[in-house]
């Protein structure tokens, strides 16, 4: 009789139980590493979004830094001695559509004239990995104004990606422009200062009414944000 109840008190845990305990561990683990993995992509959209938030700004700071020179220094404080294809003067915007926004003024505040170019890259001249494509994606070019040239006629733009990942909204125009009492700009065909020799009076005037440039980005990260189940940001 004591021997059998010593057997009793020496005796474990049944194969039963011991699986039961595995199985309970295992969703218990199971939604700890759950939530782990969340907070790590939760963590690692908020730092995207953060860096896309970083050169969104940093983009429309330079644009309005550009902006604010274009036109700078003009005819007017050469008293007329020079024209629009002199390296001395800056012509301001004189292109401008729906994708593509090109200046002249003197950004770096050297006294020569920089030609300036905004464009948005939609991704489809890429020639390497498709998986390393930046664009579609805003560029920037700034290069220095060419003596004896209009504004037309100046060099090639170099350009470099400022803004990726840009994604296109249909009936959504990147730049949009405003005159004074608000009025918004037809730019569904580009508005261009001249061409050849000869610069356009017309559209002098409405270049020169231009107010406000307004630009519309929608920017996407690589990461989708698990807390709104999408990765896009609308500037």
């Amino acid at each position: 009789m004591k021997t059998q109840k010593r057997r009793n008190a020496q005796r474990g845990f049944s194969v039963m139980e011991m699986l039961m305990v595995v199985f309970i561990l295992s969703i218990v683990l199971g939604a700890l590493f759950k939530q782990i993995e969340r907070a790590q992509n939760r963590y690692l959209a908020e730092d995207q979004k953060l860096d896309l938030t970083q050169q969104d700004r940093e983009f429309i700071d330079q644009m309005t830094r550009d902006l604010h020179q274009a036109g700078f220094p003009s005819i007017a404080q050469y008293a007329n001695q020079y024209g629009l294809n002199s390296k001395w003067i800056a012509a301001g915007v004189w292109y401008i559509s729906q994708t593509d926004l090109q200046m002249e003024g003197d950004v770096s505040g050297s006294g020569v004239v920089q030609s300036i170019s905004y464009h948005y890259d939609d991704g489809s001249s890429w020639t390497g990995a498709a998986n390393l494509n930046p664009c579609p994606c805003l560029r920037r070019s700034e290069i220095s104004k060419t003596d004896a040239a209009w504004p037309w006629a100046q060099g090639t733009p170099i350009y470099y990606t400022e803004v990726q990942n840009v994604v296109p909204v249909a009936g959504q125009p990147i730049f949009s422009a405003y005159l004074a009492d608000g009025t918004s700009v037809n730019l569904s065909t580009p508005l261009v200062l001249g061409s050849g020799t000869t610069v356009t009076p017309t559209a002098q005037t409405l270049l020169q009414g231009i107010k406000t440039v307004r630009i519309t980005l929608t920017v996407q990260g690589k990461l989708k944000d698990p807390s709104v189940h999408n990765s896009c940001w609308r500037l």
